[in-house]
């Protein structure tokens, strides 16, 4: 069921999928288990995003997230045909400051697909950052697909986004699970609705996104 629901999903234009054991929302205590889809983004799009987001990049950031919520209720409904109860978090959904329903990166990093970098970006091991995320929540087992964490470390050495944001929001501290504080989340929401108002009302940077070296090397 689990190498079926991977080529499944591979085969609609996920670029991977991955699965995990998680602690779930407190509204849904059974499901502790989660499938990762990342979908690919385009190397032309981000490859653009030099000095600030462009109409285009805004477009494909939207685009992608609908495809996402396409593929995570695509492979939701795959694992209630086979006895289980899902939910899909949204790829993009703030309920509370800037959090969602649950960290499609805490699932992703537990997958082993990848880590967190200093920007508080997830980090793909294949892509780096230029990737989109979205997450199915289930009940059912799927330790057979688990995977070891990676060991991945593409910020050992480098800082490129703490020099390029225009906000100065990224501390240069190294991630640790459960810190929150690396980032400003403040100062990146501010500027971005002061400076980009024009191209998405506001919503999208992605230079952090464009500067990352993780992300032009294709392994």
């Amino acid at each position: 069921m689990i190498n079926e629901l991977k080529e499944l999903l591979i085969r609609e234009g996920a670029a991977e999928v991955g699965f995990s054991s998680v602690t779930p929302p407190p509204e849904y205590p059974s499901l502790t288990n989660a499938v990762t889809i990342a979908v690919r983004l385009s190397d032309a799009v981000i490859d653009a995003v030099s000095n600030g987001p462009t109409h285009t990049y805004f477009h494909h950031y939207r685009t992608v997230n609908a495809f996402l919520d396409r593929l995570a209720l695509t492979a939701g409904l795959y694992l209630q045909n086979h006895g289980g109860q899902y939910v899909c978090v949204p790829a993009s959904q703030s309920i509370e400051g800037f959090s969602g329903l649950f960290s499609h990166k805490e699932a992703a990093v537990k997958a082993g697909l990848g880590t967190i970098g200093r920007s508080a970006l997830y980090l793909s091991d294949r892509f780096g950052p230029r990737v989109r995320l979205a997450t199915v929540l289930t009940d059912l087992d799927l330790s057979a697909g688990f995977q070891p964490i990676s060991k991945n470390n593409p910020c050992k050495d480098c800082a490129a986004c703490v020099t390029a944001c225009p906000a100065m929001a990224i501390s240069g501290r190294a991630y640790t699970p459960g810190q929150n504080d690396i980032i400003d989340r403040n100062a990146c929401s501010t500027h971005m609705k002061q400076a980009y108002q024009k191209i998405g009302r506001g919503v999208v940077c992605g230079i952090c996104v464009s500067v990352c070296p993780a992300g032009k090397i294709k392994l």
